[in-house]
This record gives structure tokens, C-alpha cells and sequence, in this order.
């Protein structure tokens, strides 16, 4: 463990972690976009096209919020991590438990849960249902839940602030779920 001033002098002790900042996470992170989420978004644009089933929307969001916390709980990274040899640990470069895994996505999680009501409603929605094209469908769908843009305005918002939580916690590189769930990113 290396000096952090969020912890008490007594419970730190050196250790040789690397703890790796701003570029490497952005590469993992778009690594993890190419395996995850672009082959979500392309079943996802499939779904609103045409099936319009909030059960395989629901089967989606479930694989999303589940990607990270797994394997970060498990193997201490996700695949954008393991390619690029950097891992998650605790403040004691330790393995992290289930519930640090969580914590760690937990804006991803509740961004989630809380849209999962509105598109239940979107897919039992017999006028946007009724609509054949998926521009239409899309449209009128943000017209008549504007809690979707609301929401997803609130994300980009906690993306930013979490992107400055970073860059200003230098040496240690952590961004807000990182401090919730007291960990680092470390070369692994």
C-alpha cells in the first residue's frame, strides 16, 4: 500500500503497486466497448427494429450490468483488462471481494435498473408497437419517455465528473467507483 491520505497512517504499509492512470483504463475501456457493448448495441438496434421484445432488452441489460462486476470479482479484470495487464485491487493490492465488484459499477448498475421500468413500458406500448420503421419507432419512443434522455443526460454527466475524479487523483488514478468501492487499477 502506498501513502494515501484516505487512509489511516496506521493501516498503511508499502507495497510495489503500479498503479495505472489514464490512458491504459481508456484502452481497456474501449476494448471492452469493441467485446460488450458494440455487440449489444447491434442487438439492441435488431430488437427495436423489429422483434421489440423487452425480454431479450431485458436478457441485454442483464449481460451489460453483469460484464464487469463477474469478471472483475472473479479474475480480478475484465477482457479490455487482462489484454492490456492491469488488474482491480483493494487498498491492500489484494484480490476484491463480490461486493467491490458491484460497487464499482454501481452507476452502470442503477442507470440500468432504473430505465428498466421505462422500456418495459416502451415494449407494452401498443402505438410506438404499431409503428413499422425504426426511425419512427425511435422518435416518437424519446417523445413519449423523455425520462430515457433525462437519464442518459445524468450518465454523461457522472462520466465526466468521474473522468476529473481521475485526472486529479494522481499517483493513484482513482475515479469515484474506484474510491466507493476502495480500489485501484495496478499493473497486474
Amino acid at each position: 500500500m502506498q501513502n494515501d491520505p484516505f487512509i489511516k497512517a496506521e493501516e498503511q504499509q508499502e507495497t510495489s503497486l503500479v498503479f495505472k492512470g489514464f490512458g491504459p483504463r481508456l484502452g481497456a475501456y474501449l476494448l471492452d466497448v469493441l467485446f460488450l457493448i458494440v455487440p449489444a448495441a447491434m442487438v439492441d438496434f435488431y430488437n427495436l427494429a423489429y422483434p421489440r421484445s423487452f425480454w431479450l432488452y431485458l436478457l441485454i441489460c442483464i449481460i451489460t450490468m453483469a460484464y464487469k462486476p463477474i469478471l472483475e470479482g472473479l479474475y480480478g479484470a475484465t477482457w479490455g483488462k487482462m489484454i492490456l495487464y492491469i488488474k482491480v485491487v483493494d487498498y491492500d493490492g489484494g484480490k476484491i471481494n463480490a461486493a467491490q465488484a458491484i460497487l464499482r459499477s454501481v452507476f452502470t448498475i442503477s442507470k440500468n435498473l432504473i430505465l428498466l421500468p421505462v422500456y418495459y413500458f416502451i415494449f407494452n406500448d401498443s402505438y410506438l408497437l404499431s409503428m413499422e420503421s425504426y426511425f419512427d419507432f425511435s422518435t416518437e419512443m424519446v417523445a413519449r419517455y423523455p425520462m430515457i434522455n433525462i437519464i442518459s443526460g445524468i450518465s454523461v454527466l457522472i462520466t465526466f465528473v468521474e473522468l476529473i475524479a481521475l485526472l486529479m487523483d494522481q499517483p493513484y488514478w482513482r475515479a469515484i467507483h474506484d474510491r466507493i468501492a476502495k480500489t485501484y487499477v495496478v499493473e497486474s
